[in-house]
């Protein structure tokens, strides 16, 4: 058997050629090449050996979210920040969209890690590789859904660029609950591709296996140690002990790549592990129309919307079930109870920030993630321009009224007044969310200011390497998980060069 859980875990002790911590987007990619190449790999999972999925948030954070669903960011406002967890990480739960990196950042970061390698003709074979592996497809307006149909109408009436868009979701047929796990099996998530063509050549995958501590001798990375736990109570139940003759690898995420090495002691030794934390933050303008929408009915965010007179948001449509509707809109009380009767016919954008704050992870002294995120005043300022371009969009496409998800938020039949309620509200008014954490093991050139060189390879320590979105010298810009893949594809490709 090539998957493993607690119950017939491996071990206490295992040698292989390369373990990687983490079967998200980016660990999937990297043990893919390192397995496909013939060498033995071990992938270590926090997350159970099989999805665990019900179409509630409660339980799929329970199994499938980092720290069942609950880190927070503190600083300048509490920020949620959502993480995913299991045999195939955050493309489990996530919305499936497909963004390549636009060829600007591409450009960006080729010239800041002074490597070819990033420069958009030199990355496209790559994306080109990926998108069909995972069988990325454009949203249909069959199973698109009337919320997304609203955003796509809107763009083009408004003539700007966006409309429906492209996820890995080959079978879809828009139930609109990707984020609480795929009921029907349409969507393509890494653990039905990646992780199969792993599997196939040898790839072992042992579950419910939390890493403490990388084992590292004389400069070098050796190894690594993970506690076993239990998949319902996470209670430990044993060790496991892995040498690895050639490569360790980190996909934990960008929060919990850091995180580990915090909590070990080894993040000191390394660099800045664990800073310039990027996030994506946002926050979401809501439409109410005359006709029933069922904003959960359809394929799950499904459209966007892109200007280039307001670069750095990427507005999606908000796909938000019943149930997790109220906390979406930050409402209490009479206007909480005004919004439930009026549920069927509201619609709404989430408006992501290109950011550029100021933020961070380390490890508490039980090995929780603690998150730290400042606020850059350019940013408040975009999100609620942001804000306003999507109310353009939502009224373009047939929303009577508009807006913001906010305390003290009143509606509005134009985007002047829209944009005039806006100007003076603080960040603290709005409900914030984010679930694109990224920068935190950042790539560089200077080994005083990075964690790594520009294959993803720490600079202190020989053999030791990351594959996630922790890696990425800037803020994305756009939904993280295709370019994740994509590096964590050329990073394997590397590391056969490197350590074969």
């Amino acid at each position: 058997m090539t998957i493993h859980g607690w119950k017939d875990a491996l071990g206490p002790e295992v040698e292989v050629d390369a373990v990687v911590v983490g079967a998200g987007p980016g660990g999937s990619a990297v043990s893919r090449v390192l397995a496909r190449a013939g060498w033995d790999v071990l992938v270590l999972e926090d997350g159970p050996p099989a999805s665990n999925f019900r179409p509630n948030y409660f339980h799929t954070a329970r199994y499938h979210m980092q720290e069942s669903g609950t880190m927070i960011a503190q600083g300048s406002v509490p920020l949620p920040v959502a993480a995913g967890r299991g045999i195939g990480g955050s493309s489990l739960v996530n919305s499936a969209i497909c963004f390549r990196t636009p060829d600007p950042v591409l450009d960006e970061w080729s010239e800041l890690l002074a490597d070819d390698r990033y420069r958009p003709d030199a990355m496209r074979p790559l994306f080109d590789f990926m998108e069909d592996r995972i069988q990325v497809v454009p949203v249909t307006e069959d199973i698109a859904g009337e919320n997304n149909m609203i955003v796509a109408r809107g763009v083009a009436a408004l003539g700007l660029q966006g409309g429906l868009l492209n996820r890995n979701t080959p079978g879809c047929v828009g139930c609109g609950i990707c984020n609480f796990g795929c009921p029907s099996g349409g969507k393509f998530s890494v653990d039905r591709n990646l992780v199969q063509d792993g599997l196939e050549a040898g790839l072992r995958i042992q579950a419910d296996c939390r890493v403490e501590q990388v084992l590292h001798e004389g400069g070098r990375a050796v190894g690594v140690v993970g506690r076993l736990h239990d998949t319902d109570t996470k209670e430990p139940v044993g060790r496991i002990r892995v040498k690895a003759r050639r490569a360790v690898i980190l996909s934990a995420g960008a929060i919990g790549t850091p995180r580990l090495l915090w909590f070990d002691g080894l993040a000191k030794q390394l660099g800045p592990v664990g800073d310039t934390l990027f996030l994506h933050p946002g926050s979401a303008l809501l439409g109410r129309c005359d006709h029933k929408v069922h904003m959960w009915k359809g394929a799950t965010q499904g459209a966007y919307v892109w200007s280039p007179d307001e670069p750095n948001v990427l507005p999606h449509t908000v796909s938000a079930p019943p149930e997790a509707f109220i906390a979406l809109t930050g409402q209490v009380g009479h206007a909480a109870k005004r919004l439930l009767t009026e549920i069927n016919y509201l619609c709404g954008l989430g408006v992501m920030v290109h950011d550029h704050g100021e933020g961070s992870v380390r490890a508490g002294s039980d090995g929780r993630a603690a998150i730290r995120y400042t606020w850059a005043d350019e940013d408040v300022e975009t999100l609620k321009r942001g804000m306003v371009l999507s109310a353009r969009v939502l009224l373009a496409g047939g929303a009577k009224e508009v807006f913001a998800t906010a305390h003290g938020a009143t509606r509005h039949t134009d985007v002047e007044s829209l944009a005039a309620e806006l100007a003076p509200m603080p960040l603290s008014a709005f409900s914030l969310y984010s679930a694109h954490p990224m920068g935190t093991m950042m790539m560089g050139t200077d080994p005083d200011r990075f964690v790594l060189d520009s294959r993803a390879r720490a600079h202190r320590m020989r053999s030791l390497y990351v594959a996630d979105a922790s890696i990425f010298p800037t803020s994305l810009g756009v939904n993280p998980q295709l370019t994740t893949m994509v590096m964590g594809t050329l990073i394997g490709q590397g590391i056969l060069e490197d350590e074969g």
